[in-house]
């Protein structure tokens, strides 16, 4: 299972943070750090799970189990806000 945004938002990048504007609502997001990097990686195109973490990984002192559910988590948030969508 893959991960990629879709063509419902737009984001944007403000003081450090990436701004996220979902289209269909009309309802501004925001993400942290972590997030933003996960958003970046994103934009590259469709990530799996063990790729965002990876990523994530690979620039913070996390441990793997965590890191999974944490994204997981996340991702949940944004399919349910439809600002990622689920491709295989």
């Amino acid at each position: 299972m893959k991960y990629q945004l879709t063509t419902d938002q737009i984001s944007s990048k403000v003081a450090g943070e990436t701004v996220i504007l979902n289209h269909s609502k009309g309802a501004y997001y925001g993400l942290d750090e972590v997030g933003v990097l996960i958003w970046d990686t994103l934009e590259t195109g469709p990530q799996t799970l063990d790729s965002l973490c990876a990523a994530v990984v690979n620039e913070y002192d996390v441990d793997i189990d965590t890191c999974k559910t944490d994204i997981d988590v996340l991702l949940k948030d944004l399919v349910s806000e439809k600002l990622v969508e689920i491709t295989d």
